[in-house]
């Protein structure tokens, strides 16, 4: 019995290794793979992500998903912390994707302030970066589903029952909500993302961020305050997407508007709106991986919620999607010219 097992990993590990010697030679015959290489984009992606990690989980707890995404072996209480996990790193890379291509575009945004574009060759760049972040994010947040992913399989297919023990579940209550890893974790992050947005020291981008930023952070903590603290339905992450969409489509509207006046005054219009627009979504995602994903993260792992929010799953995985949309709506306003008179 045990050499029928053994003969049947071996063929499983045979034809993995095959599946993916096919899709190599797939990649190498489809022609000249693409050498553009955006580390900064990678890097911000990569330790943001592992920033939130260490934010809204303790060191024990991410050492035991890695050993239950490799054996599966624990009780159920186990692999469902496991599966929060994964789900919650995949999460967050696919945010910070969507927050790094944002990011990606102010920058060359705001460059083109100060610097004179000879041809469309040199706003292609722009585009690139924008979509290759949310292609790293995209990218990671796969790796990180696949174990949860696995993980659920394994949980579905166990006999036992659906509610833990009381004795287990205070495993899950006893650490404190004030952890070294946590501030460690935060410093990170806003290191990371200081560090990519190394080029906008030198111009004065308060004026322009001002504006989105009150609506979306005012907005957010007004929906908050008057829904209350106890409501388990619109949580931070919702209400900071939902006030993100609200921003970015009343900068689409000023876009338009603008676009109607061809006089230098309408082009004003139109860069106020498409700055707008950026700073909207990326108020938005930052609060979404900052506050709304460590704040349900925090209390899951607590007790004070039984289950993740699906207005929360929403917001995770749609908006980030409509922030690289508006990307490129974005940059085909940059090189689109006003119509004339």
């Amino acid at each position: 019995m045990s050499s029928k097992k053994t003969s049947r990993r071996i063929l499983s590990f045979a034809g993995k290794i095959l599946l993916l010697l096919i899709v190599a030679a797939g990649l190498l015959q489809s022609g000249t793979p693409a050498s553009y290489f955006d580390i900064y984009g990678f890097l911000f992606v990569l330790v943001a992500g592992l920033a939130l990690v260490m934010i809204s989980f303790p060191g024990a707890e991410i050492w035991r998903a890695f050993r239950q995404a490799a054996s599966a072996s624990g009780s159920d209480i186990d692999v469902r912390n496991s599966i929060h996990f994964w789900e919650a790193a995949g999460r967050g890379f696919w945010i910070l994707g969507g927050l790094s291509s944002v990011l990606s575009m102010i920058i060359g945004f705001t460059g083109m302030r100060t610097v004179q574009f000879a041809s469309m060759s040199a706003l292609i760049p722009m585009l690139i970066r924008t979509l290759l972040s949310t292609f790293y994010g995209c990218l990671l947040a796969v790796i990180c589903f696949v174990p949860c992913w696995k993980l659920k399989g394994i949980l579905q297919s166990r006999q036992s029952v659906q509610n833990p023990k009381p004795d287990e579940m205070a495993v899950v209550l006893k650490h404190p909500n004030l952890r070294f890893g946590a501030v460690f974790g935060s410093v990170l992050f806003l290191f990371a993302l200081a560090v990519t947005s190394h080029t906008l020291y030198t111009i004065d981008i308060w004026p322009i961020f001002r504006p989105p930023f009150l609506v979306v952070l005012g907005g957010t903590l007004a929906l908050m305050l008057f829904m209350g603290g106890n409501n388990v339905r619109l949580t931070p992450s919702a209400a900071f997407a939902g006030m993100g969409l609200i921003g970015s489509l009343a900068g689409f509207i000023q876009m338009l508007i603008g676009m109607t006046d061809p006089s230098p005054h309408g082009i004003a219009i139109v860069a106020g709106a498409l700055a707008f627009i950026l700073f909207a979504c990326f108020t938005a995602l930052l609060g979404m991986a900052l506050i709304g994903g460590p704040w349900e993260d925090g209390s899951f792992r607590t007790g004070r919620i039984s289950s993740l929010s699906a207005f929360s799953r929403v917001s995770w995985y749609v908006f980030p999607l409509l922030s690289s949309i508006f990307m490129v709506l974005v940059f085909n306003m940059i090189i689109l010219p006003l119509p004339k008179a």
